[in-house]
């Protein structure tokens, strides 16, 4: 695991390399599948979420539209929760699900019990571990697999929506 260590004036020396490195070289070490671990220079502080972060929105500035305004809209809204659950979106899922859940009852689309018996088959501890089993050779989904899906969900929203009012 590649350790960068980021001065006060904001060079990123990578220690393993011995030579200063780039946001934009930190970002092909992450794709090219190394953890890396950056820290402050004087202090020891991990700053490695802080620089990836970093390293996303300078991408995001040069690219322009990399992360759908959908997504970026979101996100500000939710605050830090929204990071979290970008960061973690496991955390976030399971609240959905029983929100969602909740809401189609509310609608009259699914009785309790049967939201109840949704959410209990979709949140088996069991059924997550299968999805996660050692040895899974899927690959990162693409950018493209990503526009899909947050399409997808801004049309499932957007229906949500209109329930809601009709």
């Amino acid at each position: 695991m590649p350790t960068i260590k980021r001065y006060t004036n904001r060079k990123l020396y990578d220690v393993d390399a011995r030579r200063y490195v780039t946001l934009h070289e930190i970002g092909t070490m992450v794709r090219g599948g190394d953890e890396v671990l950056v820290v402050d220079y004087a202090t020891g502080a991990d700053l490695t979420n802080a620089t990836l972060l970093q390293m996303l929105f300078d991408e995001e500035k040069r690219a322009g539209g990399l992360l759908p305004l959908a997504l970026l809209t979101r996100l500000v809204n939710r605050g830090s929760r929204g990071l979290s659950a970008l960061l973690d979106p496991s955390g976030g899922f399971d609240g959905e699900i029983r929100r969602r859940a909740g809401l189609l009852v509310t609608l009259g689309q699914l009785t309790a019990d049967e939201a109840d018996r949704l959410c209990e088959l979709l949140l088996d501890p069991v059924l997550t571990q299968m999805e996660s089993s050692p040895g899974d050779s899927e690959l990162p989904a693409s950018n493209g697999d990503v526009q899909s899906l947050l399409a997808e969900l801004e049309r499932l929203e957007k229906r949500i929506e209109q329930l809601d009012k009709g």
